[in-house]
C-alpha cells in the first residue's frame, strides 16, 4: 500500500467553498490576499491525482507572470515524486497519465495555439487581464472524451478562475458573474442557441476577502498597511474588493446610484434620441427623458454589436436599416414624433455609393429620407464633453451627509451602457480624454445629450477627478511591480492549519496513492 500523498496544503474556508463547490464555472474573487492563485494551483493538482489522463491548462496573461506566480511555486509545493516537471514543455506528468500544463496567452491572436486542445480543466488565474475573445475561445477548448468517474461528470469538463477587480477585462468578468447572480448562489448560465441540447454550465462567484487568510495576515502584518497606502480607488478595489469601481476608470459609476427599475415616461416630458455611428465597430442609439431638474433618464437603447463576436465589433448594418430599426422602436415606446435627434458629426460625411460609384448619401440624409425629423448634429468638444459627462455623473452630497440622486441615471434595461461605461479607463497619453481603442460607443452617444444641455461645472471636482487621473497615469508601473509582490506573498500559506475536510482527504487516500 502506497504512502498517503503530504502536499502540506488544508484549504481555509473559502479556499475549501471553492474546492467542495459543485459549480463547474467558478469565478473566485474580490480582494487581494484570499489565497486565490494557490487554490487554483491545487485544484489543479488533486484533478490530476483524481483521474487518470486527465488534461489540465492552467493560463496567466503574460509568460513572466506565469512563471513568477505558478511555475516556481509548483516546484515548491508539489511534493518530490508526485510527477515529473518538463522544462520545455512547462507542464507536469503523473504517471497516470494526466498532465497539468502551464500556458500564458498575452495577445488575442496566441490562443490559437490552443486549436487543437482538448481542455478537461481550465484554470485561469487574475481573469480580468484577459480579453472576452480568449476566454470564449479557451471555453470553447473545454470538453472531454475520458470516461470520467461518475462522481465528477458534474465537474468535468469545468472552468476556475480566480481574479482582482480592474485591468481590461473589469467590464466583462463583472457581467459574467457578479452581476449574473448573487454571491455563492449557484446558476445554470444560458443555454447555447447553437447547441440547446448541451447541459448548460453551472456558474458561481465565491468572493474573497483578505481576511479570508489568517495565515497572509498572521506571517506578513503589513501588507493591510501597505493596501492601505495605496491611492483610491486601488485600495478599495484590493482591500474590500469591489466590482463597482476599479483601478484607471475614467468614470465612477456605480450599479447602486445609476441604475434605477423602469419607470413610466412623465407626460410633456422632453425626449431625446442621441447616436453614434457605426458600422465595423457598434453604433450606439439611446433615447432619453428629461424631468424638470434637467435630469437625464436613459429608458431605451439600440446598440449594434455582433452577437458571439469579440467586443467593440459590429453588425454593419445599412443606415436605412438601422433607420428601420430607429423608428419601430420609436413606434413600441409611443414616443414617435416626439423625439429631438442629435446625431454625431460624422453622419454628416457623405459616404461612398458602391454601386454607381461616387459620393453616396450621409447618415443624417438616408434618416431623414426615411421619417426620421427633428435632427440636429452633436457638439464633438472632447475636453468639454468629459467634463460634462463627470458633471453628470457625479454623485452629490445631501445636508444630512448622504447621497443623493445624480443628474444622469439609467433604467437596468440598458445593458450596453452598463456594461460599458465602468470598463472605460484613461488615454495613457492623455489622462482628461478616454481611451478611444476601448468600447466608447455608449460614452460618446450619452455625451452629444450632455453637451446639448450643459450643466454648471463643479470646478473642486473636476479637479479632484483630474489630480486622480494623473496618479492613475503615473502609478500603472509602480502598481504593477505592487502587484507582483503581493502575489508572491500569497504562497506563504506553509504554515495552514484546521479541520481536514473532505476535499484534502483526496491526499491521504490509500486508494488514490496507489495510482501514483
Amino acid at each position: 500500500m502506497a504512502e498517503p500523498i503530504d502536499v502540506s496544503y488544508i484549504p481555509q474556508p473559502k479556499q475549501r467553498e471553492l474546492h467542495e463547490s459543485p459549480a463547474n464555472e467558478i469565478l473566485f474573487g474580490g480582494a487581494a490576499g484570499p489565497g486565490k492563485s494557490h487554490a487554483l494551483r491545487m485544484e489543479g493538482l488533486s484533478w490530476c491525482l483524481r483521474i487518470p489522463n486527465l488534461q489540465v491548462y492552467l493560463f496567466r496573461r503574460t509568460y513572466p507572470e506565469l512563471v513568477a506566480n505558478h511555475i516556481i511555486k509548483s516546484w515548491l509545493e508539489f511534493p518530490t515524486g508526485v510527477a515529473h516537471y518538463n522544462k520545455s514543455e512547462k507542464y507536469w506528468h503523473f504517471p497516470n497519465g494526466s498532465m497539468m500544463h502551464f500556458c500564458h496567452c498575452q495577445y488575442d491572436k496566441d490562443v490559437f495555439v490552443y486549436q487543437g486542445a482538448e481542455i478537461h480543466v481550465l484554470l485561469i488565474d487574475e481573469l480580468t487581464t484577459f480579453t472576452q475573445f480568449i476566454y470564449k475561445y479557451l471555453v470553447g477548448r473545454v470538453r472531454c472524451t475520458l470516461e470520467i468517474p461518475e462522481q465528477y461528470k458534474h465537474k468535468v469538463p469545468g472552468i476556475i478562475c480566480a481574479s482582482n477587480p480592474g485591468n481590461l477585462g473589469h467590464g466583462w468578468v463583472k457581467e459574467h458573474w457578479v452581476d449574473f447572480a448573487k454571491p455563492f448562489e449557484l446558476k445554470a448560465a444560458p443555454r447555447d442557441p447553437a447547441n440547446p441540447e448541451a447541459r448548460p454550465l453551472l456558474r458561481q462567484y465565491i468572493p474573497g476577502l483578505l481576511s479570508d487568510n489568517p495565515i497572509l495576515l498572521r506571517t506578513d502584518p503589513g501588507y493591510v498597511t501597505r493596501l492601505n497606502s495605496l491611492p483610491e480607488p486601488w485600495r478599495t478595489a484590493y482591500k474590500d474588493g469591489r466590482w463597482d469601481i476599479f483601478m484607471g476608470q475614467m468614470f465612477l459609476f456605480s450599479e447602486r446610484h445609476h441604475v434605477i427599475a423602469p419607470r413610466p415616461i412623465p407626460e410633456g416630458a422632453p425626449i431625446y434620441m442621441t447616436f453614434d455611428w457605426g458600422f465595423g465597430a457598434p453604433y450606439s442609439a439611446a433615447w432619453w427623458w428629461i424631468d424638470n431638474d434637467n435630469r437625464f433618464y436613459r429608458f431605451k437603447e439600440l446598440y449594434g454589436q455582433l452577437s458571439g463576436a469579440p467586443d467593440n465589433t459590429g453588425v454593419r448594418e445599412t443606415d436605412k436599416v438601422i433607420a428601420e430599426h430607429i423608428n419601430r422602436i420609436e413606434e413600441e415606446e409611443g414616443v414617435k414624433g416626439r423625439v429631438r435627434h442629435i446625431l454625431s458629426p460624422d453622419c454628416w460625411n457623405k459616404k461612398p455609393d458602391y454601386q454607381g460609384g461616387g459620393q453616396g448619401k450621409a447618415t443624417a440624409e438616408v434618416f431623414q429620407n426615411n421619417g426620421i425629423t427633428q435632427i440636429v448634429k452633436g457638439d464633438p468638444n472632447r475636453k468639454l464633453k468629459i467634463r460634462q459627462m463627470h458633471e453628470r455623473l457625479r454623485i452629490p452630497k445631501l445636508a444630512d451627509g448622504t447621497d443623493g440622486m445624480p443628474m444622469l441615471v439609467v433604467y437596468n434595461t440598458c445593458r450596453a451602457f452598463i456594461r460599458t461605461i465602468p470598463a472605460l479607463t484613461c488615454d495613457e497619453h492623455n489622462v482628461e480624454d478616454v481611451d478611444t481603442k476601448l468600447e466608447d460607443h455608449c460614452y460618446d452617444e450619452a455625451a452629444l445629450l450632455c453637451m446639448s444641455r450643459p450643466l454648471s461645472l463643479d470646478l473642486e471636482a473636476l479637479a479632484a477627478e483630474h489630480a486622480l487621473a494623473e496618479r492613475i497615469a503615473k502609478e500603472k508601473e509602480l502598481t504593477a511591480a505592487e502587484r507582483s509582490a503581493w502575489d508572491e506573498k500569497r504562497a506563504l500559506e506553509k504554515e495552514l492549519g484546521g479541520d481536514e475536510g473532505e476535499w484534502e482527504s483526496l491526499f491521504s487516500s490509500d486508494e488514490e496513492a496507489e495510482q501514483i
